[in-house]
C-alpha cells in the first residue's frame, strides 16, 4: 500500500508526514527529526505511528492482523508437517525393525525364554554401556551429578542391580531412564567409590546409608526418546537374564544395568535426531561412530 504524503501522529514527535517508502521501511518528517519506520510491521501503525486518514489506518491494522495471522497459520502447519514427518520416520523404523526381526525368526519362546547372563567382558580401550532407572531421583542426581545406590537390601543381602555400580570405570556411558522415556546421558567422571547416601538424598528412608556413588558428567535430553518406540529393538538386544527391560519391552524393576551397546547406539541415534546438540558430545559421537558388529 502506497502511504506517501500521508500524514500521522507519533506519541512523542507529534505530527509528521511520509516523505518515503521502500520494501522495508517508511521515512516520516517530523518537525524535530526525520525517522525511519520498519513497514509493513504490525507494531509500526499498532504502536507508534497513527494515520490522520482513520478509514486508512484501521485498514492498515487489518491488513497487519491477517498477514500476523497467515504467518501463525503457516507455523502451525510448518510444525504439524515436522510432527507428522517424525512421526512416519519412527513409523517406518518400526516396521524395519519388525521386518528384520522376523527375518532372524525370532520366535515367541526365545522372546519369553532368556538364557543365563553372560560374563562381563570389557571391550580394551572401549567404554561399557549401562543404562540407569531413577525416576523420581532424576533430578536430584542429575544436579548432583552422580548416581548412588545401597551396598545391600535391608535384611543385608546383595542386590545384583545395585552391584552392578562396581562395574562402573571412569569413562564409561549412562544413558538415564524416567518414567517410560530416555532422558539424558552421561560420562562416568570416576570410577565407583563407597559413599554414604549423599546428603540430597536423605529424604529417603535412611535404613541403609552405606552405599557406593559414581560421578557423572549429565547432558540432559530437550526432547526425550520414549523407550515402547523401540519395541522390536529392545526383544532383539534384551534376551540375556539381567537385562534392563524385559520380555514385552517394558522396563524392569532396578537401578542400575549393563545396556548392550547396540542398543545403546539405537537409543542415542534416536536422540541425536531429536536434540541435534548431541552430536557435538564427543563420546557420544565416538561410540555412534562405532562399527556394528
Amino acid at each position: 500500500m502506497n502511504l506517501k504524503k500521508q500524514a500521522v501522529i507519533h506519541k512523542s514527535l507529534g505530527d509528521g508526514v511520509i516523505v518515503a517508502q521502500d520494501d522495508k521501511y517508511i521515512t516520516v518528517e517530523f518537525a524535530s527529526k526525520t525517522s525511519k519506520f520498519m513497514y509493513p510491521n504490525p507494531d509500526t501503525f499498532g504502536k507508534f505511528l497513527k494515520l490522520a486518514d482513520s478509514e486508512l489506518h484501521a485498514a492498515i491494522i487489518r491488513e497487519a492482523e491477517e498477514e500476523k495471522a497467515a504467518a501463525e497459520l503457516a507455523r502451525a502447519q510448518e510444525k504439524e508437517r515436522k510432527r507428522k514427518a517424525e512421526e512416519e520416520a519412527r513409523s517406518a523404523e518400526q516396521a524395519r525393525r519388525a521386518a528384520e526381526i522376523e527375518s532372524k525368526k525370532i520366535t515367541k519362546s526365545n522372546k519369553s525364554t532368556k538364557p543365563e547372563q553372560a560374563k562381563t567382558v570389557r571391550i580394551p580401550g572401549k567404554p561399557m554401556t549401562f543404562y540407569v532407572f531413577q525416576g523420581d531421583t532424576f533430578d536430584i542426581e542429575s544436579r548432583g551429578g552422580f548416581i548412588w545406590a545401597p551396598q545391600h537390601n535391608q535384611s543385608g543381602g546383595k542386590v545384583f542391580h545395585w552391584d552392578n555400580m562396581l562395574l562402573v570405570r571412569e569413562g564409561d556411558i549412562v544413558l538415564h531412564g524416567c518414567n517410560g522415556y530416555v532422558v539424558a546421558v552421561s560420562i562416568a567422571v570416576s570410577g565407583c567409590y563407597d559413599c554414604d547416601r549423599p546428603e540430597e538424598r536423605t529424604f529417603e528412608d535412611s535404613w541403609n546409608n552405606d552405599g557406593r556413588r559414581v560421578d557423572l558428567k549429565y547432558t540432559t535430553f530437550l526432547n526425550p526418546i520414549k523407550t515402547s518406540d523401540f519395541y522390536y529393538d529392545i526383544l532383539e538386544y534384551c534376551k540375556v537374564k539381567y537385562s534392563p527391560f524385559d520380555k514385552d519391552g517394558n522396563g524392569n524393576m532396578g537401578y542400575l544395568y549393563e545396556l548392550n551397546r547396540e542398543l545403546a547406539r539405537i537409543f542415542l541415534r534416536a536422540a541425536v535426531r531429536s536434540n541435534p546438540y548431541l552430536s557435538d558430545v564427543d563420546y557420544v559421537g565416538k561410540l555412534l561412530a562405532e562399527e556394528s558388529k
